[in-house]
């Protein structure tokens, strides 16, 4: 038997409220879902392979590098 580092009850609100932050942000990442949550990615991927919920595909660096502009961040210095 695995060993439990929350409560059921801690399990459910992490749940609620990752379901709730996809929901008001559709195009987060997930692992802006799970900070926002207050767990690690991997439980919100167990519960993923449970059925509770599905999570956003894994953002490329391609898509990583497309979101930031480097000459917006050089001007603010």
């Amino acid at each position: 038997m695995k060993k439990k580092h929350y409560r059921d009850k801690e399990y459910d609100e992490f749940l609620a409220r990752a379901i709730e932050f996809m929901e008001k942000k559709p195009d987060a990442c997930r692992a802006r879902v799970a900070k926002y949550a207050g767990v690690g990615i991997s439980v919100l991927e167990r519960f993923e392979s449970e059925g509770k919920l599905t999570l956003p595909k894994p953002i490329t660096k391609k898509q990583i590098r497309g979101k930031h502009s480097w000459m917006d961040e050089l001007g603010k210095l």
